[in-house]
């Protein structure tokens, strides 16, 4: 039995939009360094403009038509297996939404292998089988994060991304998934309840961890495989967000905040975080309508298999939720804030009244403790009552100019009118006493 494991890993930086559009090569050239001994698929022919140029899209996969390829680097490698002392070609799919993968084939693999891992003492053999490749590929996935950061840290188009976010870390191994070409009868229970998927004359099977085929050529392989590398690629996509999400909505409470300033940068981070999350989500769509019909039905497949879609219907409903509850924080804070202010005018409007008590008093006096001359006490009376008259009826104006309103479009513009005429109301009628019947005869 032939077993074909597909490793899924996170790069430790993410790319601009901006970067992948204007700067692509400036990308390209120091990512390809990282991988010493790589190379490159050679054109296949699919993704060239043949002939007078004057079709396009007349061909499988025209990966060139999107605006943002999704994949940067695709290429072979030669890994060695220091227990084994033996090494084995791999294939290295880098992603523009900072994921890789790395794809190759488990030699010595029996036909009776112990494959349920999912049992408590199960899938030894699959293990035993599995640890070198395992090291071997775990050491080679560091040795080529540590080569991003310090050739692609420096870009203006590149960031290194956190550590603290919360999310799955990068530069390690996140799972594998192991694709049995025509296992027979020994298959696990994952897979024998996975979801089936035609491809011609190729059968599939697609489920959690494992994935089986059927009467596979190397083509129909190759789609399986990049269905797959496409539907882990949303998976991640939708993970990421879905707890950074979740670890912004378990800190607001603890972290506060209570002030404007830390409104404001956590609500320029939500930003961010939706910015980040929609910018992955149009380049994934972009490049999913570019893919040929086989890799999209393996990939709505495993989308299925693995509850995807599910899970990308609630995250936009998680992201508006968070930013509901951002925007009403700032209400609150904003309140507050108007709350002291108003408390500030109150303090001022008062020394402001006292104030012009004190002018007036000194108006009307004069230059000593008697009252002054004509006009003064006649101008000091006039502000006196004209202040009084304005803090007791400007507060109430508004209200009763409403209520003027009210009553002026309320009543008739030519006066009350005719009456209408009294209907006089008839009196209950009174039951009449029945005849007393005629006796016969």
């Amino acid at each position: 039995m032939r077993i074909c494991t597909v490793v899924t890993f996170s790069l430790p930086l993410d790319f601009s939009l901006g970067g992948l559009i204007e700067q692509r090569e400036t990308v390209l050239a120091p990512l390809r360094a990282c991988f010493p001994g790589l190379v490159e698929q050679g054109p296949d022919g699919r993704d060239e403009i043949t002939g007078d140029g004057e079709i396009i899209l007349d061909y499988p996969e025209p990966k060139h038509a999107a605006r943002i390829e999704n994949e940067l680097l695709d290429g072979t490698v030669r890994i060695p297996l220091p227990e084994l002392g033996d090494e084995f070609d791999a294939r290295v799919y880098i992603s523009s939404l900072s994921i890789g993968f790395v794809i190759f084939d488990l030699a010595h693999c029996r036909d009776d292998i112990d494959l349920d891992l999912e049992a408590a003492d199960g899938g030894n053999g699959l293990r035993a089988l599995e640890a070198p490749y395992r090291q071997a590929v775990g050491a080679r996935i560091r040795q080529w994060c540590e080569e991003m950061k310090r050739r692609l840290g420096p870009l203006d188009c590149v960031q290194l991304r956190p550590e603290d976010l919360g999310v799955l870390p990068s530069g390690k191994m996140l799972w594998w998934h192991r694709i049995l070409v025509d296992p027979g009868p020994n298959v696990p229970m994952s897979v024998a309840a996975g979801v089936p998927c035609e491809l011609g004359e190729t059968t599939c099977s697609v489920g959690y961890l494992f994935s089986s085929v059927t009467n596979a050529t190397e083509p129909a392989l190759r789609h399986l495989v990049n269905g797959l590398i496409l539907a882990s690629q949303n998976w991640l996509i939708i993970d990421d967000a879905t707890r950074l999400a979740a670890n912004k909505l378990m800190t607001a409470d603890t972290d506060g905040p209570y002030t404007q300033q830390e409104i404001d940068r956590q609500y320029d981070e939500i930003l961010d975080l939706t910015g980040h999350a929609t910018f992955r989500s149009v380049v994934f769509g972009e490049s999913a309508r570019y893919v040929s019909n086989t890799e999209y039905k393996v990939k709505e497949a495993i989308e299925q298999a693995w509850g995807i879609a599910e899970e990308g219907r609630t995250l936009g409903d998680r992201m508006a939720a968070l930013r509901e509850m951002f925007n009403l924080r700032r209400e609150r804070v904003a309140n507050r804030r108007d709350e002291t202010r108003n408390r500030v005018i109150v303090a001022l409007t008062s020394l402001t009244v006292f104030q012009c008590i004190f002018i007036w008093y000194d108006f009307y006096t004069g230059t000593d403790t008697t009252a002054g001359d004509d006009p003064r006490p006649l101008i000091s009376f006039t502000t006196l009552a004209g202040t009084i008259i304005g803090f007791l009826v400007l507060p109430f104006l508004p209200t009763l100019w409403h209520r003027l309103k009210r009553r002026l479009r309320a009543s008739p513009p030519d006066g009350p009118g005719p009456m209408p005429p009294v209907v006089p109301i008839a009196p209950p009628r009174t039951p009449q006493p029945e005849p007393a019947p005629v006796a016969e005869g």
